[in-house]
């Protein structure tokens, strides 16, 4: 019958020019192993999905203690990122509690933040801290391998804000190596306690009591210092010479005016923001050596240096504008109390 006889015929031409071919049989072979590479391919991705899925479930375990500050580290991105990781997570260990006053701490290893953009990290960065009720997150990267610092973001609930009230800031880390790890561990350690209680930053703060211990250890690490970035450096270098002023002793006045003079005795031009305080920091050093045992010449050098620092903030624009805000709200006081009158439409005296 016709239909029959297409049938065989087909078959006859699938047997010999299909089925026979080398060709085709390799063109077979190569989509069947597409396919199961295609299969495979599946399967690695759902199981690195369930993998991240279990660690960021693990990360986000809630703290065994509510009790004090909660801290997570988020994954360091970049060159030896892990290996940072596990230096800021042991170096928190380690020195933290230096600086915490005995106010209890837990350090969790946050899970690493995925989202697109700053607003996207910042909002991952905010849930994290409702879920797993910590104070204060750290995430970032090592930008290069061979990069003396982390670049590193922080949200911090500053020991009484809730996560939506959270305040981000961003800085720089000192990597830690097994050879510097004995300055840039406990540096990276008050880094991180400077932002759970900004109070560090402001020396007055706190009791002298309190406040001599970390001194000492932070001008034991400005010794020590060409381990740090030289932002880090100004960082510590400031908070240090605020508590040593508050102290007041005669060993913390003279390290005041030993680090400050050598700050400003840069060969280069010194911004305005570093010079400023530094000046006022080494003013103040010199009258408080003075105060103790009056020496004129110091108190003269003490003098010429509060004015210079004077003369740079009549300088600064704010302040201008403040000077000139200030001195219309007296023009106006002024004409309130000689009791004149003006018109509705703001014209001249009735």
């Amino acid at each position: 019958m016709p239909v029959s006889n297409l049938t065989t015929k087909i078959s006859t031409w699938y047997q010999s020019v299909i089925a026979g071919s080398s060709i085709w049989s390799a063109i077979g072979f190569a989509a069947v192993a597409l396919l199961v590479l295609f299969i495979i391919v599946l399967i690695v991705r759902a199981l690195i999905r369930g993998t991240r899925a279990v660690l960021d479930m693990i990360g986000s375990r809630r703290r065994k203690s509510t009790q004090g500050y909660g801290i997570g580290i988020s994954p360091i991105n970049g060159a030896g990122g892990s290996k940072q990781t596990k230096a800021l997570m042991a170096a928190l260990e380690d020195h933290l509690a230096d600086f915490m006053f005995g106010a209890p701490f837990e350090v969790l290893k946050a899970p690493k933040l995925r989202a697109k953009g700053a607003k996207g990290l910042r909002f991952t960065a905010t849930d994290w801290l409702d879920k797993a009720a910590t104070d204060l997150i750290v995430w970032g990267e090592r930008a290069k391998s061979k990069a003396n610092e982390l670049e590193v973001e922080v949200l911090s609930c500053e020991g009484s804000l809730t996560p939506s009230e959270a305040v981000h800031s961003e800085g720089k880390m000192p990597i830690i190596t097994d050879e510097n790890k004995a300055t840039n561990g406990p540096v990276a350690a008050y880094l991180i306690a400077r932002t759970l209680q900004p109070g560090l930053g402001n020396a007055t703060a706190f009791k002298a009591e309190k406040l001599a211990p970390v001194a000492d250890m932070l001008f034991g690490c400005l010794e020590r210092r060409e381990t740090l970035p030289e932002r880090t450096q100004l960082t510590i270098e400031t908070d240090y010479c605020a508590m040593a002023l508050h102290l007041g002793s005669q060993e913390h006045l003279l390290r005041v005016a030993e680090l400050r003079r050598a700050r400003l005795s840069g060969a280069g031009p010194i911004p305005y923001e570093i010079e400023v305080p530094a000046r006022i920091d080494l003013g103040q050093a010199l009258l408080g050596l003075s105060g103790k045992k009056f020496d004129p010449v110091r108190v003269r050098e003490a003098m010429d240096h509060l004015k210079a620092a004077v003369d740079l903030l009549r300088m600064d624009p704010n302040l201008q504008l403040a000077a000139a805000t200030s001195a219309a709200v007296q023009r106006g006081q002024a004409m309130l109390e000689s009791r004149q009158r003006f018109s509705v439409t703001g014209g001249g005296n009735l």
